[in-house]
């Protein structure tokens, strides 16, 4: 009945779950995209049936994988001549699909311009701050990969991922490594969505005059936060407050 309804769905502790009930869970594999499989039945069911149950299960994993992490799964897939772009493409799969632009600016700026082009067919942003998957960072893609990582990892410690729809949050006791695979950027008490971060990043130069730009609606709406802790954040971010108001 499992196999005729194909009705199988997994929670973020790993389980895969038919009519509300766990029926395997994923355990660590030789790597953090390549978990096994092991299916939770008694005695009750012979060895040939558990067998045919579990190929079922792993066909569906696999399947469900590629469909939610697709250009995660790629990376180890690409076959690229240059060997800066390999390395790239190798890093940005070992920090499950998001790395900070500062620790790999020094390959990124070894890698030929008309190799540079084939990042965005692979998938690859390459930002001012962050180099990602964008798509990686959807809610579906972030619950799965983050859940992947901390069975690999065998994290112990309880991080929660922060609330679908939040573009800037303000909390001290937040995890900044476990952050980052969420997609947010820390500033001191602040956090930023990388890909919101680049945006704003855009909005910047494209209002910046004689290296001077003035703050307007648009970029705090766009990080939803207040007036008060745009300023603070411009400051975290280097940006110097000139003397006419709004203006840096």
């Amino acid at each position: 009945e499992i196999i005729d309804s194909k009705k199988i769905s997994i929670n973020s502790e790993g389980r895969l779950i038919w009519k509300d009930n766990s029926i395997a869970k994923l355990k660590k594999g030789h790597n953090y995209l390549s978990p096994e499989i092991e299916v939770l039945a008694d005695e009750a069911i012979n060895l040939e049936t558990k067998v045919k149950l579990e190929n079922f299960l792993k066909k569906w994993f696999d399947d469900y994988i590629k469909e939610v992490l697709g250009d995660l799964i790629n990376l180890i897939n690409q076959k690229t001549n240059n060997q800066y772009l390999r390395a790239l493409v190798f890093q940005l799969y070992e920090k499950n699909g998001v790395i900070k632009r500062s620790e790999i600016d020094k390959i990124v700026k070894l890698i030929p311009a008309e190799e540079r082009k084939k990042l965005w067919s692979m998938g690859i942003k390459i930002g001012r701050y962050h180099i990602y998957l964008p798509k990686m960072l959807k809610p579906k893609a972030v619950t799965f990969r983050i859940s992947l990582w901390i069975l690999f990892y065998n994290l112990q410690e309880k991080n929660e991922i922060p609330k679908f729809g939040l573009n800037f949050i303000i909390n001290k006791n937040y995890d900044q490594n476990f952050l980052l695979l969420c997609g947010f950027e820390k500033f001191k008490e602040y956090f930023v969505r990388i890909d919101i971060l680049e945006k704003l990043f855009i909005k910047i130069i494209e209002n910046t005059k004689d290296r001077k730009f003035r703050v307007n609606a648009e970029m705090m709406n766009l990080l939803g936060c207040t007036k008060e802790n745009f300023y603070k954040l411009m400051g975290y971010m280097n940006y110097r407050k000139d003397k006419s108001e709004d203006t840096y």
